[in-house]
């Protein structure tokens, strides 16, 4: 039995971001009364051999690019200025279209949403005659052809920048919409405490090979009065070998998968990461000075260098590097929240409240969350700010 208007959300388990985002989503879905969001990844469903492949490249691609097996940069820059109308843009858009019509049939939603680039499914459907709204939630800060294939009725994107860009690319107007990339409502509203501990927090979970972790958590405690904490995420082998290394080092926490890793932004001094666009987002809304280590070929690199042309972040090749950004932000670092920064606003709205009350609204439904989630909305979220 259906609970209001039904959302699929076609997602990809390629990365931690786009299932991320579209769990996100699903949540706010929930609170506008649209209990039948679902979330289906097409590749897994649909091809789910080379769905194993394809994930186990992806998830080695950051160490064997350390060793000049840099196979998946080469890809996407390869990939990036492609002709809608080629054969491999058409061919890469045959993927998961016959498990989309399947999802059509079976589940008959009333929208869809992409968080992932999936090429011609949505025009796919069109010309088997189904007509439905579409949506597509680009969650990086810069464009890849494989997102303007989608073709949806509208585009939810992260700056004004990426807008440009777009309609630099033939894309009209008004199909494009700058929300924000889409993150966790525990991101928004309280603010860094302005008495904090010295302290760097590394999400590790996709910086490099163990050995390059553990150097880098090893010499970053070794800066004076510096507290290390090290987030392993799902990586258990990799927690296990951490905490083995420093467990007679009081100063070095190692930690496995963090649900509140908004807690931990929020009480440390700087974060090394990688530049997924959903793990800057958080960054960028905490407030939390970031550095990016090694920043992988790819919409990795992309994102890390347009947020360091911004000044948002900045960039680390070597460990000397990470050590002197790192020790610089120590001893300099801004207090306060991002919107007081000059020059550093971040969309400080929620990017997945603007996103579904649109759809909601498109769709027929009367857009607006439900009570108790308005009052407690109004707590969390200030006025939307952009990039420019």
């Amino acid at each position: 039995m259906r609970t209001g208007p039904r959302i699929v959300l076609l997602s990809a388990g390629f990365g931690e971001g786009h299932a991320q985002v579209s769990r996100t989503l699903q949540r706010k879905f929930a609170d506008y009364g649209c209990r039948d969001a679902v979330i289906v990844d097409l590749f897994r469903e649909g091809h789910p051999t080379m769905n194993a492949f394809a994930g186990f490249l992806y998830a080695r691609s950051t160490a064997l690019s350390e060793i000049g097996l840099d196979y998946y940069g080469w890809s996407y820059y390869r990939t990036r200025e492609m002709k809608q109308d080629g054969f491999l843009a058409k061919w890469l858009g045959s993927w998961g279209v016959r498990k989309l019509a399947a999802v059509m049939r079976t589940l008959r939603p009333d929208a869809l949403v992409a968080t992932f680039p999936f090429g011609g499914a949505f025009e796919y459907i069109r010309m088997r005659g189904m007509r439905i709204p579409t949506y597509t939630v680009i969650t990086d800060f810069t464009l890849h052809n494989r997102w303007l294939s989608t073709t949806p009725d509208r585009f939810f994107v992260a700056t004004d920048d990426l807008k440009r860009e777009m309609i630099r690319r033939s894309v009209p107007e008004s199909r494009i919409a700058v929300t924000g990339i889409p993150i966790r409502e525990t991101f928004y509203g309280e603010g860094r405490p302005a008495e904090r501990e010295r302290s760097v927090l590394i999400m590790a979970g996709a910086l490099g090979m163990p050995r390059r972790i553990r150097e880098i958590a090893r010499r970053l405690s070794e800066l004076p009065g510096t507290k290390t904490t090290v987030v392993c995420g799902r990586n258990e082998t990799l927690r296990r070998e951490l905490e083995a290394a420093f467990a007679r080092e009081p100063d070095v926490d190692v930690r496995g998968y963090v649900e509140r890793i908004d807690e931990l932004m929020r009480r440390s001094s700087c974060l090394v990461t990688k530049a997924g666009g959903v793990t800057l987002s958080e960054a960028l809304q905490i407030g939390i000075p970031i550095v990016v280590h090694r920043p992988i070929p790819g919409q990795e690199k992309e994102n890390a260098l347009y947020l360091a042309g911004k000044g948002l972040a900045r960039i680390s090749y070597t460990i000397r590097d990470l050590l002197e950004q790192t020790s610089d932000i120590l001893d300099n670092e801004e207090v306060g929240p991002p919107e007081a920064i000059p020059n550093r606003t971040v969309p400080s709205g929620c990017a997945a409240e603007t996103i579904v009350e649109e759809i909601t609204r498109s769709i027929g439904r009367d857009a607006g969350p439900a009570p108790e989630v308005a009052a407690r909305s109004s707590n969390r979220f200030g006025k939307v700010g952009r990039f420019t």
